[in-house]
């Protein structure tokens, strides 16, 4: 027992050493913003590769049997029963004199208040004496079920599991010390004496929960190292298996993505923040309705690598640092409309019941998506057939081809007269279309699998193609190949493959065949949005025509023409160079601003501008309003719009909504990929080749060609 006691707590710390030595170090430490004291600040490039622990400071107390990791010595490790053992707290893994270095620390800061002062630099941070505790509680799983051989009866076999109960972790001490000199010095080193605690509990928190994220990895090498000693562990804990709580799910030892439950952003332009806000939520607290695109908000949390649908749901608890509680949520509106920049908000993320009950608050129509299956036309709408009757002697005046199957005979062009019309009857020839697939010639079925179509179709009008009148039946093709070309109009690039909206399916219930299929399209971001405008900025020229606050920039260029007449103007011109106006950062306001998307009253002599180019109207995705004098011009929301590859489809007129992807230029889709890997796919070839050819199969018109194959009209 003795020697299976070593064994067992030099590898539990084994375990605990890899885990803490091979993912700590490996993992990255977000960047750390907030603001204290009227200074914002931020912190990245932080990692902890300095991250140091010692076997002989971890300790390990299993099934009651406390022992160190170290030996004594005589080779032994010292050990001493401990109290009585709860399957609660069977393994605790204690650490001890963690201490870890984190250099080359990017800072910056700036001050919200007269007179701004802005700095930045490098830091080295050091930690010490710092702790770790992981408890792990004893569960019970079915390892195996069986019947009775004699009576029948359901046999379960249980055995024992360990789950991560809790972890705590600790830091002693820290230094942050900047990197060289600078004429801002006093303030470098008020923000080191500032940051002290609020980073020590930051990377306390990273470090809990990244032990929470990687907890199945550890969890597993515990359970597998552990699992020749769990009779000797439930006899020393004095503990009957029947007696262990069974595993439920939340306790399956996978690790989910874990996101912190606040999360601080910090705006910096003067325009709108960009939060739709619901202020009558039965909490009492403002709460985030969303991001909305286009808005200083979404990009903000874009550019902290954060999916700005994380926030939806999410409680406003602090502005500047200062915590608002339910009591004084008016004081909280009053400083969210505050214009001062740079600005900084903490959130409280919501929990996912949270957010969907917000959500069925507020739901409303989806704007990003088009109604795709009313837009295109489907293929089983139509009649299947379309006949023909040649009467007139001469040639049929129809060119055919292979089906890209070679399924049948495809209509590959026509014979035109000299006035340029199709011969025999024009009406009725219309009715046929290039690639439409020929499936009877008086009556008999020219369809066939391997070319065999193809043999029958000519054979049977080599023989009777002379003879009138003659009955020609064909059907519209159900394999379209689609060729997209990047399109550079004016600098502005506006779509791609991420417009269309695949979804997997299995080909039937019993096999696990994947087919992937376009199930509609989605909008793309506008010339405007990839250009970075955003709601609340002024439009003041159009292809340097000055409109709005642009006419008091220019002198005696008149009054602004009228919003309506702006917008006419901007449709007419094609392509189209906007100018457009933005408040500088710490430019004064007297005028009362705004929560989300009303337009501020701007110094046009002092703003900043930029231009962006377009190759018309459609493309822009901007809506405007006017400003508060009545002239100013304002973007008030922006939108999606269609891309390339939802224009380009949509003219073919084609009914592709609903079609199976087929083959990728000119590839086949492996029956065992997912659409997210062809997706990205497409990506790497659009961005590489600036083209896409995608083909794809309408398979249930497909399907009703083919039982047409030996039917009668």
């Amino acid at each position: 027992d003795e020697r299976a006691r070593r064994e067992m707590i030099s590898s539990a710390g084994d375990t605990a050493l890899d885990f803490l030595l091979k993912i700590l170090p490996s993992m990255p430490v977000p960047p750390f913003d907030g603001v204290r004291e009227g200074l914002v600040y931020h912190l990245s490039n932080l990692s902890m590769a300095g991250f140091k622990v010692q076997k002989e400071d971890i300790h390990i107390e299993i099934a009651g049997i406390r022992a160190a990791t170290t030996k004594d010595a005589d080779g032994n490790a010292a050990s001493s029963q401990s109290k009585a053992v709860k399957a609660s707290e069977l393994l605790i893994i204690d650490i001890k004199n963690i201490s870890a270095t984190l250099d080359d620390a990017v800072w910056s800061f700036e001050q919200t208040y007269m007179p701004y002062l802005k700095g930045s630099g490098k830091a080295n941070t050091k930690l010490w004496d710092g702790a770790i505790r992981m408890k792990f509680e004893l569960r019970r799983r079915i390892a195996s079920e069986s019947d009775d051989p004699v009576t029948g009866e359901k046999r379960t076999v249980w055995e024992p599991v360990l789950c991560l109960n809790d972890r705590f972790c600790s830091i002693g001490g820290i230094d942050l010390l900047i990197q060289g000199g600078s004429r801002l010095a006093w303030a470098a080193n008020k923000l080191a004496s500032l940051l002290k605690n609020p980073l020590r509990d930051y990377v306390v928190s990273v470090i809990i929960t990244v032990i929470k994220n990687n907890s199945a990895w550890l969890v597993d090498t515990l359970n597998q190292s552990l699992s020749p000693y769990w009779d000797f562990i439930l006899r020393t804990a004095d503990i009957e298996p029947e007696s262990l709580p069974r595993l439920a799910r939340h306790h399956v030892t996978k690790a989910d993505s874990i996101v912190e439950d606040e999360v601080e952003l910090v705006w910096r332009e003067r325009l709108p923040l960009g939060l739709n806000i619901l202020t009558n939520d039965e909490s009492g607290y403002l709460k985030v309705i969303d991001l909305p695109r286009g808005t200083q908000a979404r990009k903000v949390a874009q550019d902290k690598k954060l999916d700005p649908n994380l926030f939806k749901g999410a409680m406003i608890v602090s502005v500047n640092g200062k915590r608002y509680g339910p009591d004084n949520q008016v004081d909280l509106f009053a400083a969210l409309k505050d214009p001062a920049r740079p600005k900084s908000i903490l959130f409280k993320l919501a929990s996912e019941d949270d957010a969907k009950r917000l959500n069925q608050l507020v739901e409303r129509p989806h704007s990003d998506m088009s109604h795709s299956k009313e837009q295109l036309p489907s293929a089983t709408e139509t009649s299947l057939f379309t006949t023909v009757q040649i009467v007139n002697q001469g040639e049929i005046g129809i060119k055919f081809g292979s089906s890209p199957d070679n399924f049948a005979l495809a209509v590959s062009g026509f014979v035109r007269d000299s006035d340029d019309r199709r011969l025999h009857n024009e009406n009725e020839m219309s009715c046929i279309s290039e690639n439409d697939l020929l499936c009877r010639v008086n009556c008999i079925s020219v369809l066939g699998e391997k070319g065999e179509g193809k043999r029958k179709g000519l054979s049977v009008l080599e023989k009777v193609g002379n003879n009138r009148p003659l009955s020609l039946s064909f059907v519209k093709p159900y394999i379209h190949t689609i060729v997209i070309e990047r399109e550079e109009n004016y600098g502005s690039n506006v779509g791609g493959p991420s417009e269309l909206l695949f979804s997997d399916m299995k080909s039937s219930s019993t096999s696990s065949d994947n087919k992937i299929i376009l199930g509609g399209f989605s909008l793309a971001e506008g010339v405007a949005e990839n250009n970075d405008v955003f709601i609340g900025d002024n439009l003041v020229f159009i292809n340097g025509i000055p409109v709005g606050a642009g006419c008091r920039l220019l002198q005696g260029s008149g009054p602004s023409p009228k919003l309506f007449e702006v917008i006419d103007m901007m449709k007419q011109h094609s392509p189209l160079a906007l100018t457009f106006a933005r408040a500088q950062t710490k430019q004064a306001s007297t005028v009362k601003s705004y929560l989300t998307a009303s337009p501020l009253s701007l110094d046009i002599e002092s703003a900043q501008t930029f231009s962006i180019a377009a190759p018309d109207y459609s493309q822009i995705g901007l809506t405007f309003t006017t400003g508060y004098n009545g002239t100013d011009v304002v973007v008030k929301t922006i939108s999606g719009v269609e891309g390339q590859f939802q224009r380009k489809m949509k003219q073919t007129a084609l009914p592709l909504v609903g079609c199976k992807l087929e083959a990728l230029d000119g590839e086949a889709i492996p029956n065992y990929v997912t659409s997210q890997l062809v997706v990205n796919a497409m990506s790497r070839q659009w961005s590489a080749n600036n083209r896409l050819e995608l083909t794809f199969c309408d398979e249930n018109h497909r399907d009703n060609v083919r039982k047409c194959q030996d039917s009668k009209e």
